[in-house]
C-alpha cells in the first residue's frame, strides 16, 4: 500500500485532488498520532523517492516517535536519511541529543549488558549531522563512562566533530568573523576538555588530550593556562604535540610559526618536530605567500628541522610547495649556498606549465634577492671540480640556455632535460655529490640564467655572481691550475662584460706583476689576437719578464700580426728572448 493510499484511507481526502508535495506537507503539519503510522508504511517500500519523503517528513514532524522511527532506520538507511534531511534536522538533533543522554545515563558496569549498538546508532548520527550540542555529555562519557566501547564511541566522535570546528576556528584568525554564540560554546568546550587533560591519570585516554587541541586556537585561555604552568598536564600536552599523528594538532603546532607571541615551552618542539606529516602541515601553513610575521619568526628562529634537507628534501614533495619552502629557506638560511641550490632545483622543476607554475616563479624571483651573494672562495670551489668541464662541454654542444620566461616554456632544453628512473638532471643535483661537485652545478646553473639577459631571474642572478670577476680572479691566476684557469676564463667570458677590457688594461698595467697575469690570462683563454696592440707594446718596451711570458703566449695566436712579433725576439741580443721565440715559433710551424 503505497502513501497516498494509507493518507487516503487515513484521511478520507480524495488522493487526485492533491499533489505529492502537498500530501507529505500536510503529513508533516498533522498532529493526529495515525500520522506516523501512514508515514512509517512508505518506509517499507521499495521505492527510494517515497523513502526520501516519508524520511524527509518525519524529520520536519515535531513528535518525538516520528524522530525515533528515523532513529530506529538510521542502520537500513543511512545515506538515504542524510540526504533527505539536509536543512530539516533541528529537531531531531534534539531528539538524538535526548535519547543518547538517556543512552549514557544508564550506565552499565558491564559491555555486555549495555546496548552499545543503540549508542553507536545514536554517535554516528551525532557525528553525521554534526550535533555540536551532544559533545559536553559525550566528552563527560569518554572520561567516565564504565563500557571501554562507549568511550571509545564518544572519544572517536569528539575528535572528529572537534577536528573540523577547531580547523574552522583556526580559519577565522585570516579575517572571519566567528558566530559569537558558537565561539562561547566552543571555549566552554576547550576548558571541558582542559579539566579532562588535568584528570588524564583518572582516564589514561592521549585521545582526549587530542580532541582539546583540534578544539584549540592559539588564543585560547585554556590553551594558555596549559601551557604557562610547569605541571604534569604540560608535559602530557607537550607530549602529544610532539608524537599525536592528528592532523589539526600538528596545524596548531605549526601555526604558532605564524604568531607574534611563540610559548617558550612550544619554541624548541615547533622547530624539532621532524616527521614528513608535520613538513607537509607546516609548508601548508606558511603558505606560498607568507605574512610579514611568517617571515620575521623564520629569520629569527631559522629553518625548522623538518625542512632541511635541500634540494633531497625538495624533491620528495609536491610542486605546490615549492613555494613555501623558497621563502623559507631564503629567511632562515640566505647565507647558505644550499638555498641557492634548492631554488635553482625550483626553477627546473616548474619549466613545465603547471597551474603553481607562475606563483612558484615569482617566489623564486623575490627569494633570489634576498639571498647573501656567495664568497669567493665558494664559486672557487665549484672551479676545483672536475664536473663543470662537463657542464661546459654540455652548454657548448646543445647551446641551451633558459626560457625568456619560465611557466611560458613548454618543454626543457637538451641540457635541462630530466632522467626518469635515477632521480636526478642529468645536469642537476646528485644526491651523493660532493661539496665541490654541487657547487660546480650550483655555479653554472646561476651563470645560464645570468646569460639570459631579457629573463626577470637575470639580474639577480648575476647579483649573486658579483663576487665572480675578473678584477678578483686576475691577482688568483698564479696559484691555479692550468684547468682551473681555463674554466675560470670561459665562466668569465659569458657573464662578465668587463673581461675583455680588464686584460686589456692589464696588459697596460703600470705595474709588472699585473701585466705578467694578464698575458698569462690571455695567453690560458686565446685571448692573443684580440690584443694585438698590447702585446706589441710588451714586445718593443717591457721589461724583459714580460717580453719572454708574451714570447710564450704568442705561441698561442695563428694571426701574422703575432707571428712578425715573434720573428722580431727571435732577432733580439737577448739570447733568453730569442730562444723563447724560436720556441714559439716552432709551435706553431714557422720556419724560423
Amino acid at each position: 500500500m503505497t502513501v497516498e493510499t494509507a493518507f487516503q484511507i487515513q484521511f478520507v481526502v480524495p488522493i487526485k485532488t492533491m499533489s505529492l508535495e502537498t500530501t507529505y506537507r500536510i503529513l508533516a503539519e498533522s498532529k493526529q498520532p495515525e500520522t506516523v503510522d501512514v508515514l512509517k508504511s512508505g518506509l517499507t517500500t521499495g521505492d527510494a523517492s517515497t523513502r526520501q519523503h516519508c524520511f524527509r517528513t518525519l524529520a520536519i514532524r515535531s513528535c518525538a516517535r516520528s524522530h525515533q522511527l528515523v532513529i530506529d532506520s538510521w542502520q537500513a538507511y543511512r545515506d538515504e536519511i542524510v540526504k533527505a534531511t539536509v536543512g530539516h534536522r533541528d529537531g531531531l538533533s534534539e531528539t538524538v541529543v535526548a535519547c543518547l543522554e538517556t543512552e549514557l545515563s544508564s550506565d552499565q558496569r558491564d559491555d555486555s549488558d549495555f546496548d552499545t549498538e543503540r549508542t553507536s546508532t545514536l554517535t554516528q548520527m551525532v557525528l553525521a549531522f554534526s550535533i555540536r550540542e551532544a559533545l559536553p555529555l559525550m566528552i563527560d562519557a569518554a572520561c567516565n563512562h564504565s563500557s571501554h566501547m562507549v568511550r571509545q564511541q564518544c572519544v572517536d566522535t569528539v575528535i572528529a566533530i572537534s577536528s573540523a570546528w577547531g580547523k574552522q576556528a583556526r580559519r577565522h584568525y585570516a579575517g572571519q568573523r566567528p558566530d559569537p554564540n558558537i565561539e562561547r560554546l566552543r571555549l566552554a568546550l576547550t576548558t571541558q576538555l582542559f579539566d579532562c587533560a588535568k584528570n588524564f591519570q583518572r582516564h589514561r585516554s592521549e585521545q582526549l588530550l587530542d580532541a582539546f587541541l583540534v578544539l584549540s586556537t592559539w588564543n585560547d585561555p585554556s590553551l594558555r593556562s596549559a601551557l604557562d604552568s610547569d605541571n604534569a598536564c604540560r608535559t602530557l600536552i607537550l607530549r602529544r604535540l610532539r608524537s599525536s599523528r592528528q592532523q589539526a594538532v600538528m596545524e596548531l603546532l605549526a601555526g604558532f610559526i605564524r604568531r607574534r607571541s611563540i610559548p617558550e615551552c612550544l619554541l624548541g618542539l615547533m622547530l624539532q618536530r621532524c616527521d614528513a606529516m608535520y613538513c607537509e602541515t607546516l609548508l601548508q601553513v606558511i603558505t606560498p605567500e607568507p605574512t610579514a610575521v611568517t617571515l620575521a619568526n623564520l629569520k629569527e628562529y631559522g629553518l625548522p628541522d623538518c625542512l632541511r634537507g635541500g634540494v633531497s628534501l625538495l624533491r620528495t614533495l609536491g610542486i605546490d610547495r615549492d613555494s613555501a619552502i623558497a621563502h623559507a629557506y631564503t629567511m632562515a638560511m640566505r647565507h647558505d649556498p644550499e638555498t641557492i641550490a634548492v631554488l635553482m632545483e625550483i626553477l627546473e622543476r616548474h619549466r613545465t606549465r603547471t597551474s603553481t607554475s607562475e606563483k612558484a616563479c615569482d617566489a623564486v624571483a623575490i627569494c633570489l634577492g634576498r639571498c647573501d651573494v656567495p664568497s669567493l672562495d665558494y664559486w672557487l670551489q665549484a672551479i676545483r671540480s672536475d664536473r663543470i668541464d662537463s657542464i661546459l662541454n654540455q652548454d657548448n654542444d646543445t647551446e641551451a640556455t633558459p626560457g625568456l620566461s619560465l611557466p611560458e616554456a613548454t618543454d626543457q632544453p637538451a641540457s635541462a632535460k630530466t632522467t626518469e628512473n635515477d632521480g636526478e638532471s642529468s645536469n642537476g643535483f646528485s644526491i651523493s655529490e660532493s661539496f665541490e661537485d654541487r657547487a660546480a652545478e650550483v655555479c653554472m646553473r646561476v651563470v645560464r640564467w645570468a646569460e639570459e639577459g631579457s629573463s626577470r631571474f637575470s639580474k639577480p642572478a648575476l647579483r649573486l655572481l658579483r663576487e665572480l670577476n675578473i678584477n678578483n680572479m686576475l691577482p688568483l691566476f698564479p696559484t691555479l691550475t692550468t684547468e682551473e684557469r681555463m674554466r675560470i676564463g670561459r665562466m668569465l667570458l659569458r657573464i662578465d662584460p668587463a673581461t675583455l677590457d680588464v686584460v686589456r688594461d692589464g696588459l697596460r698595467h703600470a705595474v709588472m706583476s699585473r701585466r705578467i697575469e694578464a698575458i698569462e690570462f690571455a695567453q690560458t683563454l686565446g685571448l692573443v689576437e684580440l690584443m694585438i696592440e698590447p702585446f706589441t707594446m710588451i714586445v718593443h718596451s717591457d721589461h724583459q719578464q714580460a717580453r719572454l711570458a708574451a714570447a710564450e703566449a704568442l705561441a698561442t695566436a695563428q694571426c701574422d700580426e703575432s707571428a712578425g712579433l715573434l720573428k722580431e725576439l727571435a732577432t733580439s741580443p737577448l739570447g733568453s728572448l730569442r730562444d723563447a721565440a724560436k720556441k714559439s715559433l716552432n709551435r706553431r710551424g714557422i720556419a724560423v
